[in-house]
């Protein structure tokens, strides 16, 4: 927690915060419609005020500036609202899925130690697993949204998020934050699997959007449709790129369904819509996207990999008006560069040039700048980038390295790129062991350990092995003991038990043994 001061404030410094957007459009666009989500359309004016009942209710239950709330919800009203609240009440919010296994939530909350808890009743063994945690984890107040699971039992020790929201004071308390202090607490999992909270600014969204909003040309008329966890970056800056211009954002908890979310974006009048691979093939595997009136969808962005060329050229043949983006990120810096759409089909293995007011540059291992066409580390300058790893000193100093100006840091991102002479960008490889699928990290190191627990496991390594449908999939190898009875279901059944779906290896092989350098090393390149 920050050590608050008396001085009077500044009403302007407001300006310099991330929220200060859905204030200022609740002066001047109060009808406009700011959310529309689970069947209700909340204009500007309403979501500020609910923005600030959350703030008071927060303030109340003990958040200072600093402190953590933490938002265990998925995409709906109540987690955009305690999102904005927590920023009201200077707070540090951080948003979590309620898939999130329990494991995986005990080690978030240990680390960010919350002030506040927002969380899905449905999550009953993670609320029932906060009672275990060390007494500085522990939140002060928590506060329950949506139904329990039918016929369970409702977790206590949690007070009904609406009902509070309801009798709390509807002006928002007194504000000290300025942009340099954080506004969300973004988690990641490194090499060995343990979480680690990326501390990003005010300044940092806020440069981030304008960037962002910037390439991607947005207005107030924009209406964008997010199916994205807001727990992601990538999701986040759908509603806060989008807010920050005074458009309106139509937010979805999934596309589990995709010919409903298509039916959306026709009745919405979508200009805008982000995805993955996995999620354009789904649009295009449909007998009816081609007969959907998608007339106002302007763009569309795709990251975590690159749009396989048939996908992107079908894309553009059923859309031919759509902007289509490429683009690269890390949560560590939002967003890096992007792939201007004229560009597409000309340099389709690029994933573009660097976003708006930042630098880029490859670097070779004895810290030089690389040539154009030589592969090396990809380095970030800019204020997009993290101040760092949430109390991870060590994590911290490896990414943050000193950069040109006495006193600056710039990002190492641990991914090796080429850069051409017009300086557009080429993914090679991710410096470390890490598995991107499905949009989302996974640590190898975290899934050989669960596989190893099954009885009759000798060893196992994980791998990412190309996919048509998925880009990258996890793929197991495993040695077993003689005789023992151990099947690929059980793997995946005990990797599902511990860790997150994505996390579940697509691929099982037995093997005799694994390859291994001469020191014993897994040599993982012969199991691609």
């Amino acid at each position: 927690m920050i050590t608050q001061h008396t001085a009077r404030r500044d009403p302007r410094s407001d300006r310099f915060l991330i929220d200060s957007a859905l204030r200022s459009f609740a002066a001047s666009r109060p009808d406009h419609v700011a959310l529309v989500a689970e069947g209700r359309r909340l204009s500007y004016r309403e979501l500020d005020g609910l923005a600030d009942r959350a703030a008071a209710l927060f303030r109340e239950a003990g958040a200072q500036r600093g402190d953590r709330v933490i938002v265990a919800l998925d995409n709906g009203v109540d987690a955009v609202v305690a999102y904005y609240g927590a920023l009201r009440a200077d707070a540090v919010p951080s948003l979590l899925g309620t898939a999130v296994r329990p494991r995986r939530f005990g080690q978030v909350l240990a680390l960010a130690e919350p002030r506040v808890l927002v969380a899905a009743r449905s999550m009953r063994d993670c609320l029932a697993a906060v009672a275990d945690l060390p007494p500085g984890a522990r939140p002060a107040a928590t506060f329950l949204s949506g139904a329990a699971p039918p016929a369970a039992a409702s977790p206590a020790g949690g007070r009904d998020l609406q009902e509070a929201l309801a009798s709390a004071p509807s002006e928002a308390p007194e504000r000290r934050a300025i942009e340099l202090d954080l506004a969300t607490l973004c988690w990641t999992s490194g090499s060995t699997g343990e979480s680690k909270g990326v501390m990003l600014t005010h300044q940092n969204l806020r440069n981030s959007t304008a960037a962002i909003g910037a390439y991607l040309e947005h207005t107030a008329d924009d209406v964008v449709l997010c199916v994205l966890p807001l727990s992601h970056t990538y999701g986040l800056f759908q509603l806060l790129v989008t807010h920050a211009f005074g458009g309106t954002v139509v937010l979805e908890k999934g596309f589990s369904m995709p010919w409903p979310i298509v039916q959306k974006m026709a009745e919405e009048r979508v200009t805008g819509f982000a995805g993955v691979p996995t999620i354009f093939a789904s649009m295009l595997s449909l007998k009816n996207f081609a007969k959907a009136d998608l007339s106002a969808l302007r763009y569309m962005t795709n990251a975590a990999y690159g749009l396989p060329a048939p996908q992107l050229l079908r894309l553009r043949e059923l859309l031919p008006r759509v902007s289509f983006y490429a683009m690269y990120g890390q949560t560590e810096c939002t967003r890096v560069c992007y792939l201007p759409p004229s560009l597409a089909l000309e340099r389709p293995s690029s994933v573009g040039i660097a976003m708006p007011n930042e630098e880029l540059w490859i670097e070779r291992e004895d810290g030089t700048r690389a040539d154009p066409g030589e592969v090396g580390e990809l380095v970030v300058r800019g204020p997009n980038v993290m101040r760092g790893y949430f109390r991870n000193p060590e994590a911290t100093q490896r990414a943050l390295r000193p950069g040109p100006l006495p006193g600056e840091v710039v990002l190492h991102t641990g991914d090796l790129f080429k850069m051409d002479e017009d300086r557009y960008l080429y993914f090679v490889a991710r410096k470390d062991d890490i598995i991107k699928t499905r949009g989302e990290k996974v640590s190898p190191l975290e899934v050989e350990s669960v596989i190893c627990k099954v009885p009759g496991v000798v060893e196992a390594a994980v791998v990412g092995v190309p996919d048509q449908v998925l880009g990258v999939a996890v793929k197991a190898a495993v040695v077993k003991a003689p005789d023992a009875a151990v099947t690929a279901d059980d793997i995946r059944r005990t990797v599902r038990s511990e860790l997150d779906e994505v996390a579940v290896p697509k691929l099982v092989e037995f093997m005799e043994a694994l390859p291994k350098t001469a020191s014993g090393k897994v040599k993982k390149s012969e199991l691609v």
